[in-house]
């Protein structure tokens, strides 16, 4: 075989690529929530970029003279959320639970972006690799049918199995489409990890799946309250 009959090579991947710096000035948020923005990743198509909109944050804490406070201690400042997540990320996924793979969006770590330190996340997506709607944008639109209550059972379910400390059950937070994989099914894209001073909830099992139960069937009753089951 000579030269000619190789196959041509692809551009390699390189680690500035991935990991930064990433230029998100001109780039528009596909989503934003809380205090972050949500970015597609301006090179790798499988992952998002989440930022921290730093003046809404600035805005939480002035309406709170307390958390404003004693968050001035902390050195990672406003990035503890990622911190928080990363943590819990590792935590649920390297423990033994019978689940091999926990209903969740994987991370990958966090880049330098021209809007502060972001953090790489797993992309869910439709079929088309748009980024994947929502259960409360499925509910908005009719088609919290049947099936799709069966698997939100599930969902919640494997995470208490799974000892995922949530600290935001809502249906803004659940995604429905494919993963990296390209399997199928409901993941959970954020509102996880440990928050108080006292982590009850990481300590005990028991406790995290009575609450997850208690907060799900709270958040199942808001959706029955707000939106038809009745598909499109």
């Amino acid at each position: 075989m000579n030269s000619a009959d190789l196959p041509a090579c692809q551009p390699s991947v390189t680690f500035q690529s991935v990991f930064g710096p990433l230029d998100l000035n001109a780039a528009e948020p596909l989503a934003s929530g809380g205090d972050r923005h949500i970015f597609q990743h301006p090179h790798t198509p499988a992952l998002l970029v989440k930022v921290m909109d730093m003046r809404a944050r600035a805005i939480y804490l002035e309406a709170r003279p307390f958390k404003r406070w004693y968050k001035q201690y902390q050195r990672e400042s406003a990035y503890r959320v990622y911190l928080n997540e990363i943590s819990e990320y590792v935590t649920t996924t390297t423990r033994p639970s019978g689940i091999w793979q926990v209903p969740m969006a994987r991370i990958v770590g966090v880049a330098q972006t021209s809007l502060g330190l972001g953090l790489l996340v797993e992309k869910i997506t439709d079929d088309a690799g748009n980024i994947a709607p929502t259960v409360a944008d499925l509910a908005k639109a009719g088609k919290l049918d049947e099936q799709l209550s069966m698997q939100l059972d599930e969902l919640f379910k494997d995470l208490a199995d799974a000892h995922v400390v949530l600290h935001d059950v809502s249906p803004s937070n659940i995604a429905f489409g494919k993963n990296a994989d390209g399997k199928q099914g409901l993941y959970l894209i954020d509102g996880f990890g440990v928050l108080p001073l006292i982590p009850l909830y990481a300590w005990s099992k028991r406790l995290n799946r009575w609450r997850i139960g208690r907060k799900y069937k709270e958040m199942r009753e808001s959706l029955d309250r707000r939106y038809s089951r009745t598909p499109a």
